[in-house]
């Protein structure tokens, strides 16, 4: 009987050998044709890549941390950054890299495919047999054009997710090595991607501009602070530290330093009296002054009698 329990065992250790060795063949084989598709592409081949579980996590690759990402195929494709590559045992995901992030979130699929799992998006509607989800509904209705509705119509049941995350607009389908499939799941998402264009870009918030300079830069960390204001600035923390020192030293009751009036130095000296000696530029001569004399005289007659005249006088009575 004990050497029919050995003869299961060998049998049984000698099974799972096998298997191990198909499996390991079967994966290798599946690398190879990933990076063989890559190669016609002209895409680089890795077999893993931390990374992407950093930058993506909605839709299909909300999935826990133990799936690892694998066979990643990425390059060029249509003048855009692009990434193949597998979640383990789980799909095949293709994202294609957009000109700008933007805040507005886009998630068209299948109708036989679960709803997403993110709590920020509502339904908008269907579209043939896709449905689509969004963060902001009144901009998904825009962007559901007549070109939307054909991409939703025609693309290929199997690609079943098409969304928007940051930077990148994804596809997902059921894992994967068909060259065919990959190639068609490219050119869903590039389109995807080129209808999506349309959505508002993703702005930092911005200061309002100084009024004073309002062409300058709105940023603070950008904008050079002006000397003036720079002198200005230092010139009121010292007027601001002595009356702080004043109101002190009458908190205190030192009456004498209360009194006294502040030292100040550099920028805040008070400047000296005017004089014509220490006025700037060219030295002034003093105009001449005349000196008082004798008040003038009236001027005075002649003596003697009035000086005869030859013409009679007319309103004279004779």
């Amino acid at each position: 009987m004990t050497i029919v329990y050995f003869v299961i065992a060998v049998l049984a250790l000698a099974g799972a050998v096998a298997l191990l060795w198909l499996d390991r063949q079967r994966s290798s084989a599946v690398r190879h044709r990933r990076a063989v598709w890559g190669d016609q592409h002209e895409f680089k081949f890795r077999e893993t890549d931390t990374k992407l579980r950093k930058v993506f996590h909605r839709a299909t690759m909300n999935v826990p941390e133990r799936v690892a990402v694998q066979d990643v195929a990425y390059g060029q494709f249509g003048g855009a950054e692009a990434v193949v590559f597998d979640l383990a045992e789980t799909a095949t995901v293709v994202a294609v890299r957009r000109s700008a992030p933007s805040p507005v979130v886009i998630d068209l699929r299948h109708e036989d495919v679960l709803a997403p799992a993110e709590e920020d998006v509502e339904l908008l509607g269907a579209m043939g047999p896709r449905v689509m989800f969004s963060n902001n509904l009144d901009v998904a209705r825009r962007v559901c054009d007549r070109r939307m509705v054909a991409l939703a119509n025609n693309a290929p049941p199997f690609i079943e997710v098409l969304w928007n995350e940051g930077n990148w607009v994804l596809g997902s389908m059921p894992q994967t090595a068909e060259d065919d499939q990959l190639d068609i799941g490219l050119e869903v998402v590039r389109r995807f991607a080129d209808l999506l264009r349309v959505l508002p870009p993703l702005v930092d918030p911005q200061d309002a501009p100084d009024p004073r300079d309002p062409h300058g830069p709105t940023r603070a960390e950008l904008a050079d602070e002006k000397t003036e204001s720079m002198r200005d600035k230092q010139r009121r923390a010292r007027i601001a530290a002595e009356d702080s020192r004043a109101r002190d030293a009458v908190a205190a009751g030192d009456a004498d330093v209360a009194a006294a009036p502040p030292q100040r130095g550099g920028d805040d000296a008070a400047p000296p009296a005017w004089t014509p000696e220490t006025a700037p530029g060219r030295r002034m001569q003093p105009m001449p002054v005349r000196r008082p004399g004798p008040a003038p005289r009236p001027y005075d007659m002649p003596p003697g009698p009035p000086p005869a005249t030859d013409r009679p006088n007319r309103h004279h009575k004779s």
